[in-house]
């Protein structure tokens, strides 16, 4: 009996422990950042998620006056719209939308072989020569920046970075779509934690 009251114990304690964590997650993840950008940006990197961020990277290009975009390599298949009768890798697709504003191809930097997570995406950058970009502007979207921020830091770039995103109109908990992205951050961002990331997760189970 006393074993299983200390069992009870335990659990209620990680039972604790794992509400406590998981609400700090999400008021870290859903913070309403205001950050104030620098006027230039010596390189822009676009993090693979949606196909938003390479019209924000394009636009953002021109008004920070950067010399170079850095494009993951993201090769799962997606449809392409425009072409009813293609898909195309989704790195493509984005790399379609940067030519159409006018952005050379020679300032275009793709990294990475088959980028499948932001560590990927850390990693192929971190293999890259950034001598002569002393600071980076990062595109992505505001729930990722908590675990996008965490990784980036702990790669210890030799830049430093700002995050560029949109600011939402809503609060994350209004939107159905919101709640699934919150919580699926919230998720990743234990498996980074712990594990590091998801790769190897699966190592242990």
């Amino acid at each position: 009996m006393l074993y299983f009251s200390r069992l009870l114990e335990i659990i209620g304690l990680i039972s604790i422990i794992i509400f406590v964590s998981t609400l700090y997650l999400i008021n870290q993840i859903t913070d309403e950042r205001h950050n104030v950008l620098e006027n230039n940006y010596d390189a822009i990197i676009i993090l693979s998620g949606n196909f938003d961020r390479a019209s924000r990277a394009s636009k953002l290009y021109f008004e920070k006056k950067a010399k170079y975009i850095y494009l993951s390599r993201e090769n799962a298949l997606i449809h392409d719209y425009s072409d009813s009768l293609k898909s195309k890798k989704t790195y493509e697709i984005y790399l379609n939308i940067i030519n159409k504003n006018g952005i050379d191809r020679k300032n275009i930097i793709i990294y990475g072989t088959d980028n499948k997570s932001t560590i990927d995406e850390a990693r192929e950058l971190k293999k890259l020569e950034f001598k002569n970009n002393a600071s980076v502007l990062i595109v992505t979207d505001i729930y990722h920046i908590y675990r996008a921020n965490k990784i980036f830091e702990d790669m210890d770039f030799e830049f430093t970075f700002d995050f560029h995103y949109h600011q939402l109109t809503h609060n994350w908990f209004e939107n159905k779509k919101s709640i699934m992205i919150v919580l699926s951050e919230v998720i990743k961002s234990y498996l980074y934690i712990i594990f590091e990331d998801f790769d190897a997760y699966l190592d242990y189970i």
